[in-house]
């Protein structure tokens, strides 16, 4: 024993202990960002907790120009740093599990941005002649300002110093500090924070936002940030809002992101955005000459207060659980719409349908496009696939229940597990109807119903059956009407428990039958007809083709 002791000090003398090698697997904590409005230059902080020890660590990159000899490791020069067009892979003196990887690189940020949107690094000039500078994540976005773990299940907090001309203002989530007239920060603190979201900031000439107060809503106060033409500040309700966050915060948990709500208006790609604690919407929503919704401004606004609870502080698992988010958002703000204003939330599902018809991909698609590609067809047949539909088979308050089991913490969220709340609390055996309605490749084909209505005495027969399209089932209405105003009858047609071709008897109705309307109350994707590709995606603008994500709509 003696001997084996004296060889190991020995060794560790002469410098010969075995060196830890290997590629690190590590979570990122905390990313210290400062960002420098004029230039584009950044520099990247990153806290990296070690998961399998290592001496080098790859991370996805796709900024324009990495300073590859100032990159540091463990604030020490790094060994070695490399870098593609994908991935920078950066190496230094070995670490252990469980330590803390400190790993801080320089590097100027690209302007440009994925296609037409704002994803990526923009300025776009307003309708007054202000320019709107915008650093934007979206999914899988965040390596295109320094590195940073893409991956969309990712949470972590946040520093941001943003330098910048001393008539700009700056906005970041978190706590708002203006350190001097030309820096600002804003710390981010909060456990539920994805880089999808939470990694953006933006810089808008003072003068062109005003604040405005408009009170407690629930918990938190909410305040707008606006120019005057725009017209939103007005149609920002604090009475209706006010409700809608109670709402949210007594079905869903608290507000998750302290006791604060900013709302930004610029000329943004998307309608809006929702960056936790800091929802950005496009300026134009007022002056929409058609609107997707009765409240235009007010609904895009709920949709992103939903994504504070839904998308934010519950996240993706993975890319192609895109749909479950931006669905939860649009059901929720359609539920309380029909709570105040019934008429409001008729025309949401009206439009949800009518996106519905152009659909190029499933909910998840089969063959994973570019999230870029598909994403716009989520919002029409994602809300009435995942929710609305099962709401008609079952109830609005057993939908609720599901979705509130799944949110009100910070984890991420799969489309299946949604699905699983969703049978749990419905009682119903989703297996068919998630591989009938969720899950697909190529452009869905929508069931296709004919309808015949045969009159008799006494007791006529309405015949059901489906010309096109898969046999996807679900619970609808059809309506029988008369020449005459107030002659209706409405008729259930259920071919998720009945069967696709049906054959109902109905009581005759005491007038003529000279019409009937498949779908009258927007319950299914059924459609009369062929289905015709009636909208090329959701939320056009006054701009042109953009999306609502989220935003987002991103």
């Amino acid at each position: 024993m003696r001997l084996v002791v004296v060889a190991a000090l020995l060794a560790s003398a002469c410098g010969t202990d075995d060196p830890i090698l290997g590629e690190i697997a590590g979570t990122v904590t905390h990313y210290d960002y400062t960002f420098d409005v004029a230039t584009r230059r950044a520099h990247s902080k990153l806290d990296i907790t070690v998961e399998d020890e290592g001496d080098c660590i790859t991370l996805p990159f796709r900024a324009t120009e990495l300073d590859l000899a100032s990159a540091t490791w463990n604030s020490q020069p790094a060994a070695t740093a490399t870098s593609n067009d994908t991935h920078v892979q950066v190496c230094g003196r070995g670490v252990r599990v469980g330590t803390t990887l400190v790993l801080e690189t320089d590097q100027t940020v690209a302007l440009k941005t994925v296609s037409t949107s704002q994803v990526g690094y923009s300025v776009t000039r307003d309708g007054n002649g202000n320019d709107f500078s915008y650093l934007v994540s979206w999914v899988g976005g965040c390596d295109r300002f320094g590195p940073c773990d893409s991956r969309p299940d990712r949470f972590a907090t946040y520093t941001f110093h943003v330098t910048h001309d001393p008539a700009l203002a700056v906005s970041c989530p978190g706590t708002i500090t203006e350190v001097s007239s030309t820096e600002t920060q804003c710390e981010f603190a909060h456990g539920g924070g994805p880089t999808y979201s939470t990694f953006g900031l933006a810089a808008y000439p003072r003068t062109a936002w005003t604040r405005t107060d408009k009170g407690m809503w629930g918990s938190l106060h909410a305040y707008v940030y606006d120019r005057p033409t725009t017209m939103i500040t007005d149609a920002v309700s604090t009475t209706y809002n006010d409700g809608f966050v109670r709402w949210l915060e007594q079905s869903f948990g608290p507000y998750p992101y302290g006791d604060e709500l900013r709302i930004y208006t610029a000329p943004t790609y998307w309608s809006g955005f929702e960056h936790p604690g800091n929802i950005v919407l496009d300026d134009g929503l007022a002056r929409t000459l058609q609107p997707a919704y009765v409240h235009n401004v007010q609904h895009i606004l709920g949709h992103e207060i939903v994504h504070q609870w839904a998308g934010d502080q519950t996240t993706l698992a993975d890319t192609y659980d895109f749909v479950w988010k931006e669905s939860m958002a649009e059901y929720l703000t359609f539920a309380y719409e029909d709570m105040v204003e019934p008429i409001a939330a008729r025309g949401t599902a009206s439009y949800w349908k009518r996106a519905s018809a152009g659909a190029m991909y499933f909910p998840v698609p089969g063959e994973k496009p570019p999230l870029f590609d598909y994403y716009g067809d989520v919002y029409g047949p994602g809300p009435m696939i995942l929710f609305r539909q099962l709401e008609v088979l079952t109830s609005r308050a057993q939908v609720l229940a599901a979705i509130a089991s799944v949110l009100g913490r910070e984890h991420t969220l799969s489309v299946d597990q949604v699905v699983a709340a969703l049978a749990e609390k419905t009682g119903l055996d989703l297996t068919g109807y998630a591989a009938a309605w969720i899950h697909g490749t190529g452009a869905p084909d929508w069931p296709v119903i004919d309808t015949r209505f045969t009159a008799a005495a006494g007791t006529s027969t309405l015949h059901i059956t489906q010309t096109k399209g898969q046999a996807r089932r679900c619970k609808f209405h059809i309506a029988l009407e008369g020449p005459n105003a107030g002659e209706r009858l409405l008729v259930e047609v259920d071919t998720f428990r009945n069967g696709i071709d049906q054959t109902i008897a109905v009581p005759s109705p005491a007038f003529t039958v000279t019409r009937t309307t498949i779908d009258p109350d927007f319950e299914c994707l059924v459609f009369a007809g062929t289905t015709a590709r009636q909208v090329a995606h959701p939320w056009l603008s006054e701009r042109g083709l953009r999306y609502f994500a989220g935003p987002p709509r991103p």
